[in-house]
């Protein structure tokens, strides 16, 4: 759960936003003498408003029954669901889409080895960038239905185990994690194990071998493909072709 308000006078004109005594003195007090000295003159003028609010973020989500967030630094670069009132902050970023396929395949090990090798470090933890870590990451081309399935099944499984140890202790994701990730006899750990399979098996991937050059040949060949104008399969699941938008990972700050 989010430990923190926020306040979001977004599409309030200063006349309804007004309204709101107690939100609203908040910002006239700490937030306009501040923004009065910027320089960009939108930013003065509209001082009880986020200067970046990200429309078209709030209007994709709003397609979707919740999204994908991931801190953008942390140890541990773990997607979890969002619920559509939650506001991200600029310390987040978001995946649009409620496909648990498509959180099986960013909690895989497969995404993890990615992320290691695209992503730059702060203070030990890790720096997750949607243009270095989601949008060069090759999603699986040739997973079939059955094994989408398995991932979309698993990744539930894992979620809900989650979701009951952190309410169980009381912990965050983080501590979660320090204490059993790397005890394979866990039943976190064991439910990863299991994932990373079921995601190997969908690449077609030797799970002897070095995952990240199977990871960056199969970007290659992607590219090309893209170059030559054939189709690819992007961020979603082959059962489910994107009716909708494509996942996107929108920048909210």
């Amino acid at each position: 759960q989010p430990y923190r308000w926020v306040i979001d006078f977004y599409g309030y004109s200063l006349e309804d936003a007004k309204q709101f005594e107690i939100p609203f003195r908040r910002i006239e007090t700490e937030v306009k003498p501040i923004r009065s000295q910027n320089r960009d003159e939108h930013t003065r003028n509209y001082w009880w408003l986020a200067p970046r609010p990200r429309p078209e973020m709030r209007e994709v989500l709003q397609k979707y029954k919740y999204y994908f967030a991931i801190p953008r630094h942390s140890k541990w670069f773990i997607f979890l669901p969002g619920q559509l009132n939650w506001l991200p902050s600029d310390s987040i970023k978001v995946v649009a889409s409620d496909d648990f396929y498509i959180l099986g395949i960013l909690t895989s090990s497969a995404h993890r080895a990615w992320i290691k090798a695209q992503s730059s470090t702060l203070k030990g933890d890790t720096r997750y960038t949607h243009n270095t870590c989601f949008e060069t990451f090759p999603f699986p081309q040739t997973a079939t239905v059955k094994q989408t399935q398995k991932i979309r099944d698993k990744t539930i499984e894992l979620n809900q185990f989650r979701n009951q140890e952190m309410q169980t202790k009381g912990w965050g994701i983080t501590r979660l994690y320090n204490e059993y990730f790397h005890e394979p006899a866990s039943q976190l750990a064991k439910l990863h194990q299991q994932l990373d399979k079921l995601t190997l098996d969908a690449y077609h991937f030797d799970p002897k071998g070095d995952i990240l050059e199977q990871l960056l040949h199969l970007n290659q060949d992607i590219a090309q493909k893209e170059a030559n104008n054939e189709p690819v399969i992007g961020p979603w699941a082959i059962d489910q072709p994107p009716d909708r938008p494509s996942p996107q990972s929108p920048d909210p700050h």
